[in-house]
């Protein structure tokens, strides 16, 4: 009896190891990770000559770069959970581990956002001249829909109405490298950029599901730079429904309490259910926007 428990155990101890040679090296660092910024972050170690891929869903694998025995996936959030496999092969061995990307909250539609922050853009270039003509243009435009303008007014309206669309088309015109897109790729990509500020976008089936406000730390102490970038920020700041005077108040108190750059991140901003987290790195500002 006793030869053959042994027997017994020594084969489930053969059978546990013969397993274990069938794997490879491969954890992560979660089972379920969430938003952080624009993505949500997968990590974890592999052995340093895994062939390592991952997939979201049932979506193709893709492949992962494995630096010193570590990884790093990005996986763009969704309103919906989502299921990610990671998968290590080395040596004819696989391994395989599951983790969710946990549902999160969109923080408008793209085609809203991008057309009041293209107007208010547009708008902010037209000369103080254009600028009431337009704003006479939409009362005189109202008045004519309720018909209490004469013939003779209506004539006029049609004059201003052209006016005012040649100098929007202008205006337009000497914006255009600072408009988004009218069409965002799906995920993240990069909406509009220029020596002062870049803005990202995460996008999923036209919901915004994070804003990334990028500029030069050296921005900051140069007063066009940072026009540029205080205007981008508050205007989207606007375009995402958030208080733009409040979220910009907050934010220049906090920079001025961080002159030299101290703090790698700020308190976060929160108006009207959007929130704002300020991060820096050595060279760059960073203003992640989510809900």
């Amino acid at each position: 009896m006793k030869k053959i428990v042994v027997s017994l155990i020594t084969s489930l101890g053969l059978i546990s190891l013969l397993a274990g040679c069938g794997t490879t090296k491969l954890t992560t660092t979660k089972t379920n990770y969430r938003q952080n910024g624009m993505v949500a972050v997968v990590k974890g170690t592999a052995a340093k000559q895994a062939d390592l891929k991952y997939r979201i869903n049932q979506e193709r694998f893709k492949k992962v770069t494995v630096k010193g025995g570590t990884y790093v996936i990005q996986v763009p959030t969704t309103t919906n959970t989502q299921t990610v496999t990671v998968r290590a092969k080395a040596n004819g061995k696989t391994s395989t581990k599951q983790v969710t990307i946990a549902a999160a909250t969109a923080v408008g539609q793209y085609a809203k956002i991008a057309n009041q922050y293209n107007q208010a853009l547009v708008g902010m270039a037209l000369s103080k001249a254009d600028q009431t003509k337009a704003q006479e243009l939409q009362k005189q435009a109202a008045a004519a829909k309720a018909g209490q303008l004469t013939a003779t007014e209506l004539g006029a309206l049609k004059q201003t109405q052209q006016v005012v669309q040649d100098a929007m088309q202008q205006a337009h015109q000497t914006q255009k490298e600072r408009l988004l897109p009218t069409t965002p790729k799906n995920g993240v990509s990069e909406w509009t950029a220029n020596q002062h500020v870049t803005i990202r976008g995460s996008v999923d089936n036209q919901d915004v599901m994070g804003i990334t406000l990028i500029t030069p730390v050296n921005a900051l102490k140069n007063k066009a730079a940072l026009k540029d970038f205080g205007t981008s920020f508050a205007l989207i700041a606007q375009a995402t429904g958030a208080d733009s005077k409040k979220v910009m108040s907050e934010f220049s108190d906090y920079t001025k309490n961080n002159k030299k750059g101290s703090q790698t991140t700020m308190k976060t901003i929160k108006s009207h259910g959007v929130k704002f987290n300020t991060g820096f790195s050595a060279s760059h500002l960073y203003i992640y926007i989510t809900k």
